[in-house]
C-alpha cells in the first residue's frame, strides 16, 4: 500500500468499524470549497465520473486500502479503457473546452484511489469500506515521505 519513498507514520493503526471490522477510509467531498476550485482535484472527479457519473468523493491514493481481487479487476478494466501506460486517458476523453483553447489538462497520469472508489460504487462493492468525511472529522496522513529528493528526481512528484 505504499511505495519505496514512504513509510508508515508512527501514529497509524489501521482503523476498522467495531463488530464488522470494515476498514475506515477518509474522503473529501467534491464541493467547491474542498475540491472543485482546484483544477487537479476537479479533474480527478471528472475522471472518476467515467466510472460512476454521480461520484462526488475524493479519496487520496495513500488513504485507500485496496482489496487485492477488486483492485486487480479495476486495473484490468482501467487498462482496457486507457491503455497499458495511460496513453488514452485524455486522448479519447479530452473535453472539447480544452481542445478549443489548446490548454494543458492538469490531472493524474494514471488510476487514482478516487477512480477505484467510483468503480467500487458502480459495482456495488463499496460496502467493504466505511467512508468518513475528512471535512467533518479530519484525517492524518498514514504515510510520511522518507526520500523526498529521490522521489522528485525520479519524476514521481513535483
Amino acid at each position: 500500500i505504499t511505495n519505496s519513498y514512504h513509510q508508515v507514520s508512527r501514529h497509524v493503526d489501521l482503523m476498522f468499524t467495531p463488530g464488522k471490522f470494515v476498514p475506515v477510509v477518509p474522503f473529501t467531498p467534491a464541493t467547491y470549497p474542498f475540491c472543485l476550485k482546484y483544477p487537479y482535484c476537479k479533474e480527478i472527479i471528472m475522471l472518476a465520473q467515467r466510472w460512476n457519473p454521480k461520484h462526488k468523493q475524493v479519496v487520496l491514493d495513500m488513504d485507500m486500502l485496496y482489496h487485492t481481487k477488486q483492485r486487480d479487476n479495476f486495473c484490468n478494466e482501467w487498462i482496457e479503457r486507457n491503455g497499458k501506460n495511460g496513453e488514452d486517458l485524455y486522448a479519447k476523453h479530452q473535453p472539447l473546452r480544452w481542445k478549443l483553447r489548446d490548454e494543458k489538462i492538469i490531472g493524474p497520469k494514471g488510476p487514482t484511489g478516487t477512480d477505484y472508489l467510483a468503480y467500487l460504487v458502480r459495482e456495488k462493492l463499496d460496502g467493504m469500506y466505511k467512508l468518513t468525511d475528512r471535512s467533518l472529522y479530519g484525517a492524518r496522513a498514514p504515510f510520511v515521505k522518507v526520500f523526498k529528493k529521490e522521489e522528485k528526481l525520479d519524476g514521481m512528484s513535483e
